[in-house]
């Protein structure tokens, strides 16, 4: 099930007080404002995929580790705030999470599809060499070749640790179907946008091959 921006902000709103309001018409965040500088320079130039709790930027530990039948987004969002309160927005930092609630795969829109994702190529090299973090080969090729900027990317984030969670050809279809492919439609990016993916620093348990599947157009 997809739910729009504007749903889960709502969401969030009525069951979190500490996250912004949906009746806020601007945002005083600097990495969350509508402005030119903070949008895709013409349209997205790949895809990212990572887990919320080996993220590479901003993991969300200790919990949710394994993703349950539970409403995760509204822990993930508190332990986001409580971790990251200095980072410059109160958006999550990703366009989409996935995540099982109640035996059901949902997609909750997170950040405004025309915003970039708040990292620059730069700020990003430096978080990783910081936290010292050991990659594994698609991740070191990704920085290595650094065939897109990193804040000109769709960012997806899975609920949880891929390397403990198993997936079924359900979550492919549904990363593929909901998060993906009405986007790849809507910028009107090319058929080979498959082999843009990249998913950083993901358990081996997580194919994303199965995701490319399903977003030919």
């Amino acid at each position: 099930m997809f739910v729009s921006y504007q749903e889960t902000l709502k969401l969030i709103s009525e069951n979190s007080p500490f996250i912004i309001n949906e009746s806020n018409k601007r945002l005083s965040v600097t990495k969350d404002e509508s402005s030119v500088a903070n949008r895709f320079t013409t349209k997205p130039r790949g895809i990212i995929i990572q887990d919320t709790y080996n993220n590479l930027f901003f993991p969300i530990q200790p919990r949710p580790q394994i993703d349950t039948n539970k409403l995760d987004i509204l822990e993930i969002t508190k332990r986001f705030r409580e971790l990251y309160k200095t980072f410059e927005t109160l958006l999550l930092p990703w366009h989409f999470v996935v995540e099982f609630v109640e035996n059901r795969y949902y997609i909750f829109n997170t950040r405004p599809v025309d915003l970039k994702f708040p990292l620059s190529m730069n700020e990003a090299i430096k978080m990783v060499k910081d936290k010292r973090r050991d990659l594994d080969d698609i991740t070191k090729q990704y920085f290595k070749r650094q065939p897109f900027p990193i804040s000109e990317a769709i960012h997806v984030a899975i609920v949880g640790d891929t390397t403990l969670d198993v997936y079924t050809k359900k979550t492919y279809e549904i990363i593929g179907k909901f998060a993906i492919l009405p986007f790849v439609r809507y910028f009107k990016l090319p058929e080979g946008i498959g082999q843009s993916i990249y998913p950083l620093n993901v358990g081996k348990k997580f194919n994303t091959n199965y995701v490319v599947k399903f977003i030919r157009k």
